[in-house]
Parts: C-alpha cells; sequence; structure tokens
C-alpha cells in the first residue's frame, strides 16, 4: 500500500511513517524542504521515504503527492502558538479541504485525518463523545478545528470513509520540532510547575497514537475515535516527572483564572514580539478546564494498549536530554551514556 502522510516532519506524521515503513508499507511525505525533511530520515537511520515538494495550501502539490496513493494520513496541522489566526485557518482549513477533496476526488478511500478534542471541548467529560457536535470556539485554533470538523463530517454524512481521531496532548520521544506539549514539558522542569486545584490533563504516547492510526489505515472503514490518552492528576503529573528524571520542580500553587488571564496576556504580547514560553490563552483553557474523557474502545479490538504514563515520561526526558533540550545537571536520572532514564 502506497500511503501519503502530511506533517510527515511533524511530531504525529513521522511516527505515522517510521510506523508504516515498519510494517512494510510505501510511504509519501509532502515537504516543504525535501533536504531538512531528509535530514531528519537519515539522522534516526531510517530508510528515506518517497518525497515531494509542496504545501497542504497548494492545491496542485497535493494533487501530485496523491497520486497513484492508496491511502492518506492526514497529520499536518497549524498550532495553538505556531501560527496567527489567519495561520491556522489557512492551513487548518483550506489545507483539509485540499487534502481530503483532492483525495476523494481520485478515487482514495482510506483517509485518516488527525484532529483534536479541542473540536469538541466540552467542560464536562460525559459530553465529550464521538457524537457531539462541534464546540464553538472564541479562540483562533478552535475555530479552526471546528470549522474543519464541520468540513469532514459533511463529507462523512455523504457517505465517504473517513476516519477522524481525536488526540489529548500528545508527548513522547523524537519530536522533530519540539511540539506545544513537549515545549510545555520542557518549560516546567525549566521555570517550574504550576499546580493549580485538583485538575489534570489526559495525554497519549505518540507512538500508541501512531500505531491507532496506522490500523485505521490498514483496517478502518471510516468513523470517529476519541485517544485523549492517560488522565493524570497535575500533582501526579509532576511526581512522575520527577520520578524518572531526579529533576527537582518547583511547584507553583495558583488558581485556574489566573492563569487563563495570563494566557490571554501572553497572547496580547505576542502580537508584537516573540515570547518563548508554551502559555496561552487556548493552552490554558484546556490545561484548566480538562475533564477526564474516556477512549475509544477501538484501542483493545486492535490489540492496542496505552502505555504506562512513567515509561512515556522516562522515554521524553531521555530524549529532551540526549537532544540538548534539557540537560544531565537538571535530570540527574537520566543515562548519558544509555540516553535513557
Amino acid at each position: 500500500m502506497r500511503v501519503l502522510v502530511t506533517g510527515g516532519t511533524g511530531f504525529v506524521g513521522s511516527h505515522v511513517a517510521r510506523q508504516l515503513q515498519a510494517a512494510g508499507h510505501s510511504v509519501r511525505l509532502l515537504v516543504r524542504d525535501q533536504t531538512k525533511a531528509r535530514g531528519y530520515y537519515a539522522k534516526l537511520n531510517l530508510p528515506q521515504p518517497e518525497m515531494v515538494t509542496g504545501d497542504i495550501t497548494e492545491a496542485a502539490s497535493v494533487a501530485e503527492a496523491l497520486a497513484e496513493c492508496n491511502a492518506v494520513v492526514h497529520a499536518a496541522a497549524g498550532t495553538p502558538l505556531g501560527a496567527t489566526r489567519n495561520e491556522l485557518l489557512r492551513v487548518n482549513v483550506e489545507g483539509t479541504r485540499n487534502v481530503v477533496g483532492t483525495a476523494l476526488e481520485q478515487g482514495i478511500r482510506q483517509i485518516v485525518c488527525v484532529s483534536s478534542i479541542t473540536a469538541i471541548f466540552n467542560e464536562d467529560g460525559a459530553k465529550v463523545t464521538v457524537d457531539a457536535p462541534p464546540a464553538p470556539s472564541k479562540l483562533p485554533y478552535g475555530q479552526s478545528k471546528v470549522e474543519a470538523e464541520l468540513y469532514l463530517r459533511s463529507l462523512q454524512a455523504s457517505g465517504a470513509s473517513i476516519s477522524i481521531v481525536y488526540p489529548g496532548g500528545v508527548v513522547g520521544p523524537d519530536d522533530p520540532k519540539l511540539s506545544d506539549s513537549m515545549r510545555a514539558l520542557k518549560h516546567r522542569i525549566d521555570n517550574g510547575f504550576r499546580i493549580f486545584g485538583d485538575g489534570g490533563m489526559q495525554q497519549v504516547d505518540v507512538r500508541d497514537l501512531a500505531a491507532f492510526i496506522c490500523a485505521l489505515v490498514v483496517e478502518g472503514d471510516g468513523g470517529r475515535y476519541l485517544l485523549p490518552g492517560v488522565y493524570l492528576k497535575w500533582t501526579e503529573f509532576a511526581d512522575i516527572v520527577e520520578s524518572v528524571s531526579g529533576c527537582d520542580l518547583k511547584r507553583i500553587p495558583v488558581q485556574g483564572w489566573k492563569l487563563r488571564l495570563m494566557g490571554r496576556l501572553v497572547d496580547i504580547v505576542r502580537k508584537f514580539r516573540v515570547v518563548d514560553t508554551p502559555v496561552s490563552a487556548e493552552t490554558m483553557r484546556y490545561a484548566t478546564l480538562w475533564p477526564r474523557i474516556e477512549n475509544t474502545h477501538e484501542l483493545a479490538a486492535r490489540g492496542i494498549t496505552l502505555r504506562d504514563p512513567k515509561q512515556t515520561f522516562s522515554d521524553c526526558i531521555s530524549w529532551m536530554v540526549a537532544e540538548n533540550h534539557l540537560s544531565g545537571e537538571q535530570c540527574p536520572r537520566v543515562d548519558q551514556k544509555e540516553g535513557r532514564a
């Protein structure tokens, strides 16, 4: 099977591409810079996927990349910290229309789209289901994901075989560009861990998410799937990070509303200069109001078990030390020679 993966030099897309190749499938990537993309796969001593130069917002390059493919995984996306409102709408909405619409025009029937629980977010976890309506948002990332969601659901309603996966925060090793959740982990180790009430968050290991996506590529027949991951209270999260890294986290008690206010203020400052922090109005909304959400039963049906978060964060931090995102002095339990915690 030849599979086009968008976002193949990003966190989720690169892990999907690697697992598809390991399973014997032919992988093609749509990339903006082939030199950088080839350098990433060479660094990991991985086979070079086939590559087409282009962008998901360019219809012609999308059509070229999809030619003679049997399936597509659409994992490319703009994030709250990495793009302006116009960029988010262009990438997350226009890009999704280009990739999925063109795939259907070319007769491709195995289509898997990586969405986000933010598209159907609700503070009441019982209301976060695959049948929940898209959640209106006043914030740009949420708006872009909702618009893309409405488009995909309209295609599903017309009979298109499209699978949509809704992950929570994605963490794990081998993150090419240090995505938002990984930047947040680094920020907490560097600057202190803000603990707000008895709240928590769900995070899924990128390798488990990729395994599920690959299963849908091969065996899926459309549908919607929740994969928020393992729920940890923030105090549990901090305990695990300390236990696997040996770092001494500074724990800072704070109220959720103050963090949400801080996020809005940081967003204002971002309009005028670069701010090196994972804090934003959207990230703080989800971090302080996240409920416990059930994972899809399809995990067990496909033989996938979510990793223990201790293993996930051990692997995360070991990789971050090896790549100099964190220092060995910060994380004394990481074995410098072996590159693991």
